[in-house]
């Protein structure tokens, strides 16, 4: 008798506690500070970082930080935004813009790999940018990373999703609702 009341509790909380944590959403909210606006999940990390390796050398970065709990099973591994001055010399003309560009964004590659990943030129808010994905067949998270350079700041904006699940209207959300402020 005390067995049976016995797997019939574990019998339970296997249903109860799995189908909560499975089925876990985020809320979503906007999210704003002087330089930008975003759309991303609530409550994240603003923190910044001294000395920081930059394409502009040691710099402080302002970053704004989102990642599930740790016992949380979720889809998405991390929503990011961070941010750092551009000196202007950087920023002097299209050609000089653009070297920046390629340099930050391979710069950034190499956070995940040392593999040759194709970036793509992209434009976000009608300011210059580039963006890589990073799928390594090894691994079950898929990575994205759009860079941009506008007002006088370097933009870098991640997502790491876990592979298998549909991502797509929240990685959509968070990109697509970004803006920078002037």
């Amino acid at each position: 008798m005390m067995r049976t009341f016995i797997n019939l509790v574990i019998t339970a909380s296997v249903i109860l506690v799995f189908p909560s944590c499975s089925q876990h959403t985020n809320k979503w909210a906007p999210y704003s500070d002087a330089a930008f606006t975003d759309s991303m999940p609530e409550k994240p990390l603003v923190y910044d970082k001294a000395n920081e390796l930059t394409p502009f050398g040691k710099q402080n970065v302002h970053y704004v930080s989102w990642k599930p709990q740790t016992l949380e099973l979720n889809k998405f591994k991390l929503f990011q935004v961070s941010y750092t001055d551009c000196p202007g010399r950087y920023t002097s003309d299209s050609i000089q813009t653009n070297a920046t560009l390629d340099s930050s964004i391979n710069l950034r590659k190499r956070d995940f790999t040392d593999l040759e990943v194709v970036s793509e030129p992209i434009s976000i808010n009608g300011y210059p940018g580039r963006a890589f994905i990073y799928n390594p067949d090894k691994d079950n998270v898929v990575t994205i990373v759009k860079e941009v350079i506008a007002d006088h700041k370097r933009f870098d904006l991640t997502v790491i999703a876990k592979r298998d699940y549909p991502t797509n209207a929240e990685i959509n959300k968070f990109f697509n609702s970004f803006k920078i402020l002037r």
